[in-house]
């Protein structure tokens, strides 16, 4: 699979470990927009079919902000308002997509999310690609799957970003006024500034230097305790992974999508008719065994972890039933469908109806969220979060 990264004045392309420049001038207006069009031309010579493509920040919006997290709050929306607050992409139809981070406190969540005009994404759509996303998410997953750090700097040069995180949650991130391959003190004091804002104080532990073709020079007085420079030919085996991933490729048009608003409801009314009889009883009955569903899946799940070896004891870290009571207690929005036991830890994955659910069990257990995606086009939520495992005395 050819992989694709598109900054305003070339194209990279990564493929079989190799990478390669092409130049590309004419890919914003003078005015400094996008030309989609032109983009679409230059990723069919270089072979895009079927490509992943990251796009940089002149064609693809990337942001990190808290959002309200209130049951009911309707965040789709949300994200979509805060996207077209963007005067880049002024007057357009957009299409976007977001990802769960982490609670930000009680009452807002870390919201990472992107956006493209519908326009430029269904005019890359006929490339059909495997992913299309800003950059430097491809380089993010890259360096988490390589770094245990506490605490991760990751300096690249395709979007010329730095970004923090700590245990593996984002913290922040930002474009870098001075180019990443700048190498200079100044760099280094942006950099700090940048940790700053982003509430960290001091050195990191780990700072990865990511480029391609070449890696960024280490500027002098980088606040990291250890520093290690990367050009990651391997990309292809994360650039489809979960983990901080965004995908702006066109979702399929719901019924009616795009008709008159009248033209929509006889649709809707024609198809609710037609479909009412056959799905009633499929409803009411799906509706009747949700619970027992639900309920049977724990309880399975329960007693294959009763029948390890697994005897939790205190007096760090949690214990299975404790950890099995906090997560039973709201079976209505979140449940679970695995549970491992590893040395040091458990590692929990269930699904949730609601997305801020698995937020607050983290809470509660004191452990790490992980990934939440949507699943399919419902409102049915995957989560996973890790919890440290009781130690005995």
């Amino acid at each position: 699979m050819n992989l694709l990264f598109v900054t305003h004045r070339r194209i990279l392309r990564l493929r079989e470990g190799e990478a390669e420049a092409f130049p590309a001038e004419d890919l914003l207006t003078e005015e400094g927009y996008p030309r989609y069009e032109r983009l679409l031309h230059h990723l069919r010579e270089l072979g895009g079919r079927g490509a992943y493509v990251g796009l940089g920040p002149e064609f693809a919006l990337l942001r990190l902000q808290p959002f309200p997290s209130l049951q009911g709050f309707p965040l789709e929306e949300a994200v979509l308002a805060e996207a077209e607050r963007s005067p880049l992409f002024a007057e357009e139809e957009l299409l976007a997509d977001y990802l769960l981070v982490a609670p930000e406190d009680e009452r807002r969540v870390r919201v990472l999310f992107a956006a493209l005009p519908r326009r430029g994404a269904g005019l890359l759509a006929r490339l059909r690609p495997a992913r299309v996303e800003p950059l430097p998410l491809l380089l993010w997953r890259h360096a988490l799957s390589q770094s245990e750090a506490p605490s991760l700097l990751v300096l690249e040069n395709l979007a010329h970003t730095v970004a923090l995180f700590e245990n593996g949650v984002l913290r922040g991130f930002r474009y870098l006024t001075l180019p990443a391959d700048e190498g200079s003190a100044q760099l280094a004091e942006e950099v700090a500034r940048s940790l700053a804002l982003f509430g960290h104080a001091g050195a990191v532990d780990q700072a990865l230097l990511l480029g391609l073709p070449t890696p960024p020079p280490v500027p002098p007085g980088l606040p990291a305790r250890e520093v290690a420079q990367g050009v990651p030919l391997d990309l292809e085996a994360q650039a489809l992974a979960k983990g901080f991933s965004l995908d702006l490729k066109p979702r399929r048009k719901a019924l009616g999508e795009g008709l008159p608003r009248e033209a929509q409801w006889a649709v809707f009314l024609a198809a609710l008719f037609f479909v009412g009889g056959l799905v009633g009883k499929g409803l009411l009955e799906e509706r009747a065994s949700r619970e027992e569903r639900r309920a049977e899946a724990l309880r399975q799940q329960v007693e294959l972890l009763r029948a390890q070896t697994f005897q939790p004891a205190r007096p760090r870290g949690l214990g299975l039933e404790e950890v099995l009571k906090v997560a039973s207690e709201r079976p209505e929005n979140l449940w679970l469908t695995s549970l491992t036991a590893e040395q040091t830890r458990l590692h929990l994955e269930g699904k949730a109806l609601d997305p801020y659910a698995p937020l607050l069990l983290a809470r509660r257990l004191g452990g790490k969220p992980g990934v939440i995606q949507a699943e399919g086009e419902g409102r049915l939520y995957t989560w996973e979060v890790e919890v440290a495992k009781a130690e005995a005395r």
